[in-house]
């Protein structure tokens, strides 16, 4: 694939991609206002819950979707349309078959369900909401491989638009359902025609732009060992990676109650509406990067490496300050203060944004070089951690407990040891190098820290000056990363890329 095309499809699932998180964001928070308003907070901390427990069932297919993009890298490259109509009928029939097991595991689930909800909600209810949800997942199966190959060609833009459509249509489902009927059955029902209508616009999209794949009738025999052996490292890898990040909520229900899954529901809310912008330059770049590692570019990949570091750890460095200082602020005015954590679980939930966000770009070229194999231990070692101490921590501290557990298990293990792998056996360069850099840009950020904090103390709670103290936050925070990166080569490379697109 060539630069200018590589470049141009990245900015345009940036751009789109951007209107449709934009538009996904306004409507869930209205929307969340609104099934407040409405429903108790119960029924949010039960909508949370599901949809952890039924993640963590559908691990069968964790490693497949990674997979499935990585195996399609090299022959959309070379334009090879057998190899790829092959690919695609091999992909789908994996995850047909994952859909229907999906299905009958998640049944099999219903007698446990009562051992992990703290709720006065009916229990028959509480099963039929279960089924629902669990229906939904099943769906969102169907067009997986279309998706994979959307995302192989970078235009991950296509489906940003018809879930921004699909989105817009549901909220106002969800609306008109809650505040006409107040009813949690007609919620759910709502969100699987949502997810079947996006299943038909994009199984039809899809076809419609690549008709020279799906009209191809020429097969051609593919080597599946390689594609079930990296499917294998994957699928170690994000188990791993499924059991840390939706056991929380399974955790808090089980040892506080399911009430407070709601409330942090809201909180994980607001994070999600900015990971999903750096979700979409995530998803944009990995694809590109996909591209230089199958050409074997080590030295590009090395400084894309860079620029990205030193970007994400601006936006992590952002995160962890606006979170930390304007979250209770943010949540007051939007729901209510009846809503609140206390300021220690708040700084937390920040805090493990942060360190998310800050090593991200190794994530990105681990999936992008298909670097499972030396690291698909890693995560399940990190989960069977996290899950001992949230258990110990979260009888002594409830939220803050299981949350700190999670810090404290990523610090122990990937943290450290993925981005020695990296730099050793795909940036070949010394590790001291990422290290010193990592070092350079959590000072710059605790100093941006103290200064947000000295300038914006004072200030009011109302919406303007909230407005006020995250505009002060920003401009503190990027001055200081921009002097102290003054005419560094990832500066400069920031620059240059945002004038380029």
């Amino acid at each position: 694939m060539k630069e200018n095309s590589r470049t141009k499809n990245a900015l345009l699932n940036i751009i789109f991609g951007y209107i449709a998180q934009i538009g996904i964001l306004v409507l869930s928070f209205v929307g969340r206002k609104i099934f407040l308003n409405y429903l108790s907070a119960d029924y949010l901390g039960i909508n949370g819950l599901y949809s952890n427990i039924l993640t963590i069932l559908s691990l069968a297919e964790l490693g497949l979707d990674t997979a499935a993009v990585y195996s399609l890298y090299k022959p959309v490259a070379e334009r090879d349309n057998a190899t790829i109509v092959s690919l695609l009928k091999f992909f789908k029939k994996i995850y047909y078959v994952l859909a229907f097991g999906i299905l009958v595991l998640g049944l099999c689930f219903v007698p446990f369900l009562k051992f992990l909800i703290r709720s006065d909600l009916n229990q028959n209810d509480l099963i039929i909401y279960y089924v629902l949800f669990l229906i939904n997942t099943v769906a969102s199966y169907f067009v997986a491989h279309k998706v994979a190959l959307l995302s192989a060609f970078q235009q991950q833009r296509i489906q940003k638009i018809v879930t921004l459509i699909s989105n817009i249509i549901l909220q106002i489902m969800h609306i008109v359902v809650l505040v006409i009927w107040k009813n949690f059955y007609f919620y759910i029902i709502a969100t699987i025609c949502s997810t079947f209508l996006t299943n038909i616009i994009l199984s039809i999209t899809c076809s419609k732009i690549h008709p020279e794949i799906f009209n191809c009738t020429k097969i051609v025999k593919v080597d599946k060992k390689p594609i079930v052996e990296r499917i294998k490292s994957t699928f170690l890898y994000k188990i791993g990676a499924v059991l840390i990040n939706n056991t929380d909520n399974i955790l808090i229900s089980v040892m506080v109650s399911t009430v407070a899954v709601g409330y942090y529901s809201n909180y994980l809310a607001v994070i999600s509406g900015l990971q999903g912008f750096l979700a979409i330059i995530t998803t944009s770049m990995v694809s590109g990067i996909g591209n230089l590692a199958v050409k074997g570019n080590e030295k590009d990949q090395a400084r894309l490496f860079d620029i990205m570091l030193l970007f994400y750890h601006m936006i992590g460095a952002l995160g962890l300050i606006g979170f930390s200082l304007l979250f209770n602020n943010l949540i007051t005015i939007w729901l209510g203060s009846e809503y609140l954590f206390d300021e220690k679980t708040v700084f937390i939930i920040a805090f493990n944004f942060y360190i998310s966000t800050v090593i991200s770009p190794v994530w990105m070229f681990r999936e992008a070089n298909g670097m499972f194999e030396k690291v698909k231990y890693i995560l399940l070692i990190r989960a069977l951690l996290n899950l001992i101490l949230s258990i110990l921590l979260g009888k002594l501290w409830g939220v803050f407990g299981i949350l700190f557990a999670t810090t404290i298990s990523l610090f122990l293990t990937n943290f450290w040891i993925e981005p020695i792998i990296l730099c050793k056996d795909i940036l070949r360069r010394k590790q001291s190098d990422y290290w010193l850099k990592q070092l350079k840009y959590a000072l710059i950020s605790a100093v941006a820290f103290i200064l947000c904090y000295l300038a914006i103390f004072k200030l009011g709670d109302s919406l303007l000056w909230l407005i006020t103290k995250a505009l002060i936050i920003c401009l503190i925070t990027f001055t200081l990363f921009v002097l102290m990166n003054y005419k560094t080569d990832e500066l400069i490379g920031i620059k240059s890329y945002i004038i380029k697109k």
